[in-house]
């Protein structure tokens, strides 16, 4: 009906214009149809403005790309489960707390030391006082000044080492130094000083002070005041203060120091004259009145402790005799007898230079006697003998009263 009613109309042509109603149903289809078509304009727009912002990717999906995406979705999300499963937290047991606060307490302990010790070596214990002992030769102004350790200077850090060398280099006397700290803030300079041992002659006028070790402490022109022997022996090649003595003989200064190191160690003083003119017949003179023959550099201090030994006890005791002569030790170490000649040195320089009998060379026959009782004394005339034993090492200590022979 609608389909034929249409064709009637149209055949209707014009006329059907001239129909207010028709006309106003016409007006009405074409403005709906207008603003159907404005809104269908305006939601085209904003689709296309929409695609303009967001792109072609939100409307046009690859299929290719958009499976490789879900894979890889598909993987990170078994990775997050596995690492969500390792984290799964065990119980805590006590050991492991215990273990726990140990490895606390010691990364605590570790800060705190380490923070003291920065402080320690930058703010704190800064060197504001010196303390020297030992030192007699020297000021303690001078002595602190050459050590090169100033004030405010980190008592830590400090070079001691350098400090000591400094001062033994500078100081002839001082033969050892230990250069140390107190906290908070003192340095402490310990000075063992060396002691003259023997004195060499260099001119007529002018000698030498030397240590046990052969270092020169001193040029002097008068010996006066010195307890020590004069050397007499090979020329001396170094005397400068300080320096280490040299001798044309190179083995003299060893055996020099080995003999003064035995006075020394055993406090044996009174020694005037030390003589290595002859390296193979030293001896040296006690008291300018007893010459002790030691011979050959061998076992020297088995020698020295004997010839004191028999100086103290038997010739000098006490001090209060003026014996004088010619004490022989240079084979007490291997055959047990020492030879002691009584006359005055002056005659025996004297006699010195006339021809000695074979006879004599150990002594006269009347001071040869072998001691029944062991005494040390000879049975019939008292006098001191000699006295006959098994050798001794020379580590043991001097015969004593009752072993020693004359």
């Amino acid at each position: 009906m609608s389909r034929k009613k249409g064709r009637d109309d149209y055949r209707d042509g014009y006329d059907s214009f001239d129909r207010p109603d028709i006309m106003d149903k016409i007006g009405d289809s074409f403005s709906s149809a207008f603003s159907r078509r404005s809104r269908e304009n305006e939601k085209a727009d904003e689709v296309l403005s929409e695609f303009s912002k967001k792109g072609r990717d939100d409307f046009f999906v690859d299929e290719t790309v958009e499976r490789k995406k879900t894979q890889k979705q598909t993987k990170q999300a078994k990775k997050k489960s596995k690492k969500s499963k390792k984290k799964v937290k065990k119980p805590v047991t006590p050991l492991m707390r215990k273990i726990r606060n140990i490895i606390t307490y010691c990364i605590i302990v570790a800060v705190v030391l380490i923070v003291c010790v920065v402080l320690s070596l930058t703010v704190l214990f800064k060197t504001q006082n010196y303390e020297v002992t030992g030192n007699t030769k020297y000021d303690q102004g001078e002595i602190i000044s050459t050590c090169g350790i100033t004030k405010s200077e980190n008592i830590f850090l400090a070079n001691k080492r350098s400090a000591e060398k400094k001062l033994i280099k500078t100081y002839p006397y001082i033969e050892e130094v230990d250069v140390s700290f107190s906290i908070p803030d003192t340095i402490t300079i310990d000075i063992t000083e060396a002691a003259p041992a023997y004195i060499v002659k260099v001119t007529d006028a002018q000698f030498m002070i030397v240590s046990s070790k052969g270092r020169v402490l001193e040029l002097v022109d008068n010996t006066q005041g010195y307890d020590v022997p004069l050397f007499l022996g090979p020329n001396v090649s170094s005397v400068a203060v300080g320096e280490y003595v040299e001798f044309s003989d190179e083995n003299t200064l060893k055996i020099i120091n080995e003999i003064v190191t035995v006075f020394a160690d055993n406090g044996y003083t009174g020694i005037t004259e030390l003589d290595a003119t002859n390296p193979a017949d030293i001896s040296f003179t006690y008291d300018g009145r007893i010459k002790v023959k030691l011979g050959l550099p061998e076992d020297i201090s088995y020698k020295v402790r004997t010839a004191m030994t028999i100086i103290l006890e038997k010739l000098d005791l006490n001090g209060t005799t003026t014996t004088e002569g010619e004490l022989d030790v240079s084979n007490c170490n291997t055959t047990k007898k020492s030879y002691f000649k009584e006359q005055s040195l002056i005659d025996a320089q004297q006699a010195a230079t006339e021809p000695i009998d074979n006879d004599d060379t150990q002594g006269n026959e009347e001071n040869n006697y072998i001691d029944e009782d062991y005494d040390g004394y000879d049975d019939i005339t008292g006098e001191l003998i000699e006295y006959e034993e098994e050798p001794q090492e020379e580590t043991e200590a001097p015969l004593s009263q009752d072993d020693w022979y004359l």
